[in-house]
């Protein structure tokens, strides 16, 4: 998959580009560099596992202002960069722009997909912007923009103790900060659904809805209520509750097991953010703070 990834992003990408792979505590540090380097790509290692520790060591290891995320079960459009950069240029108060990942042409999808939002429209978000305004799978973000907010969060993401949510959460505390988004169609890619196994697809629904009532927590800490509104009603309602009549008539057992896990996971996660310290805008270890007084 990294091949796969990088032979995509060679195409996309100016002489003037930097190309970094972070190593996200991989069982072969050799494996992941010899990849790399056949592609010209400078190593980072992070001998701590979690999505978003790995996201903050790539942008603080980058050297300019545009950063761009691409996981490796991605591969990207030649027009990708150049789509992302044409965004936050038109768009100087747009702290970062999603890009629109589809499904790979040919693949089925077992349940719902996963990371996608095809659309075809350019849109700018702001804190009233309701749904889904994009995944970091495919995005773009001012490097000026994560240092003044501290990055991602750590104790989101995959690999975290909540297992999801870490770009809704970035979203929102750049937009307490004035910044803006934007979704950019141009910025084209491919997210293989290459999960298959019906336990794993229910059991990432339910980190899904704990990293997402993580999110929500965080927003009730911050008194952000007008944010805090819109989100609860699209995790609760619209993505929830609403979708049940219609799984239980269409009598799809697996639809119903995903929508009710989701359901369970927000429930959990928005308790257990509640009970978590938040320091700066970030989840913190009960350890960290014992041992920082």
């Amino acid at each position: 998959m990294l091949a796969r990834a990088l032979t995509s992003l060679q195409a996309t990408l100016g002489p003037d580009d930097e190309l970094v792979v972070v190593d996200s505590a991989s069982d072969d540090a050799r494996q992941v560099e010899k990849v790399a380097s056949t592609y010209g790509a400078r190593v980072v290692r992070c001998e701590r596992k979690g999505e978003t520790v790995a996201r903050n060591a790539g942008w603080r290891a980058a050297s300019h202002e545009l950063v761009a995320y691409c996981d490796d079960d991605v591969w990207v459009d030649p027009g990708w960069a150049d789509g992302f950069v044409a965004a936050l240029d038109a768009r100087p108060r747009a702290a970062f722009a999603t890009g629109r990942i589809a499904v790979p042409p040919g693949q089925t999808v077992v349940g719902l997909a996963v990371s996608i939002l095809d659309r075809t429209t350019a849109m700018e978000y702001d804190a009233s912007t309701p749904g889904s305004l994009g995944h970091a799978a495919s995005m773009v973000v001012r490097r000026s923009a994560l240092a003044e907010v501290g990055g991602f969060d750590e104790m989101l993401g995959a690999g975290a103790p909540f297992e999801a949510g870490p770009e809704g959460d970035l979203f929102d505390r750049l937009f307490a900060r004035g910044w803006l988004g934007c979704f950019a169609p141009a910025a084209l890619c491919w997210h293989d659904q290459w999960r298959r196994r019906l336990r794993v697809i229910v059991r990432l629904d339910f980190g899904y809805g704990q990293g997402s009532g993580a999110r929500l927590a965080k927003l009730v800490r911050a008194g952000d209520g007008a944010r805090f509104r819109l989100v609860a009603a699209e995790y609760f309602w619209h993505w929830g509750l609403a979708q049940l009549p219609g799984t239980v008539r269409r009598r799809d057992p697996l639809l119903l097991a995903m929508t009710l896990a989701r359901l369970a996971g927000v429930v959990v996660g928005l308790a257990r953010g509640l009970a978590t310290p938040v320091r700066d805008g970030h989840y913190r270890p009960r350890r960290s703070l014992r041992s920082a007084s």
